[in-house]
């Protein structure tokens, strides 16, 4: 059976209450005794939310739905964790704007201060999907695990690089944990969860895709590792999203320079990287919405040499948060 904590259960039935996302419950969480305080109190601490939280019809719906999100759990082996569990991944919680509540499946890696998004076009040149497997090949040689979207394309090929070097993987969806998509990566899915990895969402179960949750589905990725690797992308590629989210958290950001084929090819899908390696200052912020200053933290592969340079990990600090003990809603 998949256990929830008595905190996180509370904080699962206050974001079924219409009006109560992240920000509220990262509040409502802060306040002294929160497992324990009643809806009267809840009000009384954060009158904003008073009409909601003193409407016990709304109440009564909220947590009979948070039951059904643990029943989904526990149908799908699924954990549902917050910050004030000690299992909540320590990298996004220092992030502005997690999800406060996230939903696992399988396991995060033991050391998750080691860990990597590797990110890229859902179309890769031949050269970039090289690429992906050998840089993949090499962070998975060095202990790191890999975090990256299911999405085809590059984000596939860095789960299957992780998987057949032994590594740990992470998939982070943009939808519930009750379905993969796309479906061609269903097996791809269970592979990472048979080798010990994970698949992660900030949406419930029952929740089906759609185009705004890839963005921020590519932010957690960047969340939940210490640098992104953008393998390719053009000037408006999705996985940009990744990219400039790792440098507003104060993250690095690793680009491969493109191989002299893809340049003479004029490759759409590495003008990004191209930019990123050979444009001017204000090309590269434009690009990255960044400040010039970030653009020290921005790291071009041009060869293996320079693969190292990803393993500086930075001082991301801890979130300090009372852990709750384990137990159901």
């Amino acid at each position: 059976m998949s256990e929830i904590s008595p905190s996180t259960g509370k904080l699962l039935a206050l974001s079924m209450l219409k009006g109560i996302g992240p920000a509220a419950l990262r509040k409502m969480a802060g306040m002294i005794n929160f497992e324990n305080a009643s809806q009267e109190s809840l009000s009384h601490h954060f009158p904003s939310y008073s009409t909601i939280l003193r409407d016990g019809t709304a109440w009564t719906r909220a947590l009979e739905e948070a039951e059904r999100q643990v029943e989904e759990a526990n149908r799908y082996s699924a954990r549902i964790l917050s910050p004030l569990d000690p299992h909540y991944p320590h990298l996004l919680a220092a992030t502005k704007d997690d999800p406060f509540l996230l939903f696992v499946r399988g396991a995060f890696a033991s050391d998750q201060g080691k860990s990597a998004a590797v990110v890229g076009t859902r179309e890769p040149t031949a050269h970039g999907g090289v690429i992906a497997q050998r840089l993949t090949h090499y962070l998975v040689e060095q202990g790191w695990s890999v975090v990256s979207g299911l999405a085809k394309g590059c984000d596939a090929l860095a789960h299957q690089a992780a998987l057949d070097k032994g590594g740990h993987t992470v998939a982070v969806m943009a939808h519930g944990l009750h379905a993969v998509a796309p479906k061609t990566n269903q097996r791809l899915a269970e592979d990472i969860l048979d080798n010990g990895g994970a698949l992660v969402s900030e949406y419930r179960f029952g929740v089906e895709p759609r185009p705004e949750f890839f963005v921020k589905r590519d932010r957690i990725q960047a969340g939940l590792a210490q640098g992104v690797v953008m393998i390719q992308s053009d000037h408006k590629g999705g996985s940009l999203h990744a990219s400039r989210a790792a440098l507003e958290y104060g993250r690095w950001l690793a680009a491969p320079y493109p191989t002299e084929q893809d340049r003479l090819n004029q490759e759409p899908k590495i003008r990004a990287n191209l930019t990123i390696s050979d444009g001017s200052d204000e090309d590269r912020t434009d690009l990255l919405r960044c400040s010039p200053n970030a653009l020290e933290r921005v790291i071009v592969l041009r060869s293996r040499d320079d693969y190292s340079k990803m393993l500086i990990s930075n001082s991301v600090p801890n979130i300090s948060l009372p852990p709750a003990q384990g137990g159901l809603i």
